[in-house]
């Protein structure tokens, strides 16, 4: 039944596999392997159950050698300033503290002084332009000192986040109760993929897709940021199962496809990143090239939807926020669960979705 829909779907844009699934051409309901889908709910509860707490603990490491970086950055400069103020023949006065408080004042662009201290967590009076994080957080411009930052491998929580009181939507650490919602959560996707796709190959790397998808959703939701190491795991684990997909399917086109859609997907939130780095961190940047590699590999249409979806829902979710928080038009939202949102309703809805707005169909 697979290799029928497979080569049917060459005929068009969309290259969804199983992209009729529910509604055949002669309208009736293709038949539910019950098995299947027991199956994989077990597999995902067992997963999602498993993945949470190793991102929680990637979380909170990332966090905390974010936090060492920044102060050690600050002790540097600071020693930096000293070094550079005893060559140029400057003369300590009698209170040495607040003149370097006011010198780093002044460097900072008149930002209180205490946001100089050596401690990680920033004024909540006085921001100043730190980069916080590459997974979730400010992007590249500028570090304590206003000068530019090009450590994008940095890890660590928003530091704007505190600021507008939003800091945690779920629990950190150890929780049982989300700890639990992952895994049925991620059961329910994985049952949902065995009922859309059928026992097929392309089953493997759609629920690495969901299970990291799920993941860093709530590891964004607990600490603002997106561990790189699940990111880099999900992709070393979809691509191979994409391509043994290709292989078995002789569908080197839907291979193509994700190549683009992820290369694509990265340079554009790349650029976005960029050029407006508060507009979102840089873990985002890696989870849409995720997402644009698998979504690709059903359809350059599925990918473009999957981002279009992720960026109205990630709006709404905004302007959700702002209203219960009372928080203002720059607050800060995690942007990975609505990304991760975007992607599922594209993978099960994208085939639809294309068919109503472009007229496209498989």
């Amino acid at each position: 039944m697979w290799s029928n829909v497979a080569g049917e779907r060459r005929a068009g844009l969309l290259q969804s596999p199983r992209s009729t699934c529910g509604d055949g051409a002669s309208g009736t309901l293709q038949p539910v392997d019950t098995t299947l889908i027991a199956g994989m709910a077990v597999a995902g509860l067992v997963v999602g159950g498993a993945l949470d707490p190793v991102g929680q603990r990637l979380a909170e490491r990332s966090r905390l050698a974010e936090e060492l970086r920044k102060a050690e950055e600050r002790e540097r400069k600071a020693a930096e300033r000293s070094a550079r103020r005893e060559a140029e023949g400057i003369e300590e006065d009698s209170e040495p503290d607040v003149d370097r408080q006011m010198d780093m004042a002044d460097e900072d662009g008149g930002s209180d002084a205490s946001a100089a201290a050596s401690t990680p967590a920033e004024s909540p009076d006085s921001p100043s332009p730190t980069k916080g994080s590459d997974d979730e957080s400010e992007g590249h411009p500028t570090d304590d000192d206003g000068e530019p930052d090009d450590s994008l491998g940095s890890e660590a929580d928003d530091p704007m986040a505190e600021i507008d009181g939003i800091h945690h939507l779920v629990a950190q650490g150890r929780s049982p109760l989300r700890t639990a919602a992952a895994a049925v959560l991620t059961g329910a996707l994985f049952a949902a993929l065995g009922a859309h796709f059928g026992a097929h190959s392309i089953l493997a790397p759609f629920a690495v897709l969901f299970a990291v998808l799920v993941c860093v959703s709530l590891t964004d939701l607990s600490y603002r940021l997106v561990p790189r190491w699940l990111i880099y795991g999900g992709v070393a684990a979809v691509v191979p199962l994409l391509v043994l997909t290709a292989a078995l399917d002789h569908d080197w086109r839907s291979l193509s496809g994700a190549a683009i859609g992820g290369l694509v997907s990265f340079v554009l939130f790349f650029a976005i990143w960029w050029f407006i780095p508060r507009g979102m961190g840089y873990g985002d940047v890696r989870l849409a090239g995720l997402i644009g590699i698998a979504t690709g590999y059903l359809s350059l249409l599925h990918a473009y939807l999957a981002f279009l979806g992720g960026f109205i829902i990630g709006l709404l979710f905004g302007v959700g926020m702002m209203v219960v928080f009372g928080s203002g038009r720059k607050t800060r939202i995690p942007f990975a669960p609505a990304l991760a949102l975007g992607a599922v309703l594209s993978v099960f809805y994208g085939a639809h979705l294309a068919q109503s707005l472009f007229g496209v169909s498989s």
